[in-house]
Formats: C-alpha cells, structure tokens, sequence
C-alpha cells in the first residue's frame, strides 16, 4: 500500500563529474544508515546525487537511496584551489562561493510503477449516487497521522492502519444507508521537517515531498470510498508538525496539509461526472481553523495546538464570548493531543481523535503511555445531536 501511494515516475540519472572540495561519509553503529557531508563549488539537482556520491568514492548500496537534508549556498566562502604552487609555495585563500550539503543513506522504500493517482482520476468513471433518505451526516474523523515518523511500525504501519480504518468505517456508513459524509482532515497529517527545531527530520523515513504525496492519495482514496454518498464534504487544517518553515513567521494557513488538500480540489474539479458532488474546504488567508455547517451540524474542526492540553473548551468559550466564527458550532474536533477524549457543556460538545501513528517513543519511553491509535466516527442530526460513535 504504502508503495502504491509513493510511486513516482523516474528519470535516468546524467554522469557527473563535479569536483568536491570536501567529501566525508560516516556510517551509524548498526550500518544501516549514514551520513554524508559535503563541499563543493557547484550546485546539485536531486537526480545528480547517487553520482555524485559515488564518483567520490561514497557507498550507496544496493537497495539503499541517498536523500538531500540540508543544502546552503556561502557565497562568501574562502577556499584554496591546490595547496600549494608549482613552486611549492602555499596559495593564498581566495572568496569562492560554495554550496554545503548533507546526504541521508537509507534503505530505498521499493516504488512500482503505477501512474498517479491525480492524472488517473480523470479517466475514472462516473458512479451512481444515493439520494439522501435521512437527516443523519456521517463523520470521518482522522488527524495526526504524522507520515513519515519513524517511531514504532513507522509509515508503513501508519498506513496499514489507515486503510483498516477505510475498510473498517465503511461498513457503519453502507448501514446508515450511506448518507452525506464529512471527512475532517484534523492536522499533523505529516511528519514535516520543522517540530524541534528540525532535529527530528533525520529519523524520518520519507522526505517532506514524499510525505505530501502520501497524504493527498490518502485523501484522494478516502474520498472515493465513499464516492456514491449523495454529497461529501472535506475540511481540513492545518497542524504544528505541517508548518512550511518557522525562521520566519509567514501565516497560519502557509502548511503543507491545506495545500495537499487544494490540489486535490483542483485534481477533482478533473472529473465533475465522478467528483461533481465533493467539496473541499480550507481555512482562509491567516486562519489557523475552519467552522462548516453541514446537514444541520455546525462544526468546528482545528489542530488544537493552539491551546495548552486540555483546555479546548476555554478557547471555545472566549471565540465565543467574542462572537467570532466559532461561536456558532455545536462540535469542536480537533487532535493534537494523540488520544481519544469527549467532553460537553450544555449542548457544546468537544472531541478530541485518536491519531494514526502508532506512537511517540520519546513520549513512550519517558512516561510509559502510548494512545491508542484509529480514525474516529460517528453520525450526527441537526444541532449537533450524535450517536455510534467508535474508534475504528
């Protein structure tokens, strides 16, 4: 599964033969990974670096890929072009601009070479939609999936618990006589690069571009599971751990989950024999959480970093007290907080989803708990009324 959702078309490497000004490569203790540093005059495109590496003497082996980290340009650099002259006198230093660079060798997740998704859905057909008998709206809850976090089963296990869910949550919804469905895209949809200070990306086992096409096929693919509802509806938001980057304060819709979730919408409107009856929602310019009314149902969906732990229904009522938008739901779901919790004040009701991810071993290892893991759903009636709800 997980190969299916990261197959991308490949492009034959060109020979390089760049010179490195300095060239270093260091294996970890169990040899599976290492690291490999680099100087050197020239820029590199991603599809130079397995010749590169190894046209130095670096060793990618078979079955392993080596993954750009970090690349920063000095065009101030000093640097000597031979040591020394003909007359064995030292050359001075000169200004040269120098591109540093830091490689990842890991293990190589296979791809098979299927076509995307995206370009695929053009050619799919159009499929018979129910009409819709009942009030009811079914809600397809899941956030912090977190792809590409190494901890526990990984994405491989990330996304076999995703696909349970589909399968799993299907049936619940063809029993309901497939009504319209809400899909909550619930933030940390990925790993990212930016969660402490970006000390954690080395772990990851996809890079951020990996991570980003993942999750649109999950979306894409969530969505055709219940492509013959009378009408689906998508929300989704960003979280902490899908930030663009941080050394600079930009907006809080500038994440990577929104704009996987726009793409989709725009691989949708495609095919509006098939897809006609989907919406996509993101939050607006600067807007970190998104309020929709769907079948009756005001619903508030957001990360829930914004607030410390806990204290969801504090930042509800001061919206509220305040009379911006979310003031007028009847449920706040969020995650951020990785385990399934529920709580209600009259007729507001607070719910917090599991996550994908099977843990955090930091978290695991420091404080024993681990939560338990799944998609959250359930079925709501006009103002906010719900029932059968599971973790799936």
């Amino acid at each position: 599964m997980l190969e299916d959702l990261l197959n991308t078309p490949q492009a034959p490497t060109a020979p390089d033969s760049r010179g490195a000004v300095v060239f270093s490569q260091e294996w970890n203790a169990t040899g599976d990974e290492s690291v490999v540093n680099v100087i050197t005059d020239s820029e590199l495109a991603q599809e130079q670096i397995h010749d590169f590496i190894t046209g130095r003497g670096g060793i990618i082996p078979d079955g392993y890929i080596a993954t750009m980290l970090t690349a920063k340009y000095n065009p101030n650099a000093w640097t000597r072009e031979k040591a020394f002259d003909h007359q064995g006198k030292k050359n001075p230093a000169i200004t040269k601009g120098s591109w540093s660079y830091t490689f990842k060798i890991s293990k190589r997740v296979d791809r098979q070479s299927l076509v995307d998704d995206l370009i695929q859905l053009t050619k799919r057909k159009a499929v018979k939609r129910v009409e819709q008998k009942t009030d009811e709206l079914f809600v397809f809850a899941m956030g912090d999936s977190q792809l590409g976090k190494p901890d526990g089963d990984g994405t491989d296990g990330i996304i076999r618990a995703w696909s349970q869910s589909l399968a799993i949550a299907r049936s619940p919804w063809l029993a309901s006589g497939r009504p319209t469905v809400l899909i909550a895209g619930l933030g940390d949809h990925l790993e990212g690069n930016q969660s402490q200070g970006g000390r954690n990306f080395y772990r990851s086992d996809l890079t951020v571009t990996e991570q980003l096409r993942v999750f649109r096929r999950m979306l894409l693919r969530t969505i055709d599971t219940f492509i013959e509802a009378p009408r689906i509806i998508v929300g989704v938001v960003n979280g902490n751990h899908d930030d663009v980057q941080r050394f600079q304060t930009t907006d809080s819709s500038d994440g990577h989950a929104t704009e996987s979730a726009i793409a989709v919408s725009e691989a949708l409107a495609l095919n509006p024999a098939r897809y006609g009856h989907v919406s996509i929602y993101v939050p607006g310019k600067d807007k970190d959480h998104l309020v929709l009314e769907v079948n009756g149902t005001n619903f508030v969906l957001i990360h829930g970093h914004q607030w410390s732990r806990g204290k969801a229904m504090e930042w509800w009522e001061k919206q509220t007290f305040n009379n911006h938008p979310a003031g007028a739901g009847h449920i706040l779901i969020h995650g951020h907080e990785h385990e399934f919790q529920i709580s209600s004040r009259r007729d507001r009701l607070v719910i917090t989803t599991p996550a994908l991810e099977s843990e955090s071993t930091w978290f695991k290892d420091k404080y024993g708990a681990v939560g338990r893991r799944g998609v959250l759903t359930f079925i709501t009636k006009p103002a906010g009324q719900f029932e059968r709800m599971a973790i799936v």
